[in-house]
């Protein structure tokens, strides 16, 4: 039964979402395209716009993402049990006997 209602729940939260999005349909004037795409050359010295977005426009932005994933990484190592720690605990469980 929970996941039925989980599902429909997650159902009816987009289909909210969706009607939302609908309702307040705005048109906004692209003016930082407009900018990237006449300025992209003058601004980074890329000869090809993607490079010039992907690592200019965008680039402190993928430093940052980098940087978490880094911490993520150190975190879970920091705090998951080592090989040698399961290992100890894993022959301390099998190797006990008569208790």
């Amino acid at each position: 039964m929970k996941p039925l209602l989980s599902a429909l729940f997650v159902l009816t939260a987009f289909i909210a979402v969706v009607l939302i999005t609908y309702q307040h349909d705005e048109s906004l004037d692209p003016t930082l395209y407009k900018y990237m795409i006449v300025r992209f050359e003058e601004d980074t010295a890329a000869h090809n716009a993607i490079a010039a977005i992907l690592l200019n426009y965008r680039m402190y932005d993928t430093m940052f993402e980098a940087l978490i994933l880094l911490t993520a990484i150190i975190g879970m190592k920091q705090f998951l049990p080592s090989a040698q720690e399961l290992k100890s605990v894993e022959t301390t469980d099998s190797g006990g006997g008569d208790e």
